[in-house]
């Protein structure tokens, strides 16, 4: 997938930190986790979307 859009987001210090330590433990860019984070955060939120149409 080619990646075209660029987004800047605010985040507090803890929430950078936590990012970083992935990052860093993974042996990945920030961009990479950043963009995994949000991938993984949409992916439940339509998961989510799904269950509740069920019930």
């Amino acid at each position: 997938m080619k990646k075209i859009c660029v987004i800047t987001i605010r985040i507090d210090s803890k929430t950078e930190e936590a990012i970083r330590a992935l990052a860093l433990a993974d042996d990945r860019s920030v961009a990479w986790i950043a963009r995994t984070l949000i991938n993984e955060a949409l992916e439940a939120r339509k998961c989510q979307a799904v269950q509740d149409k069920q019930h």
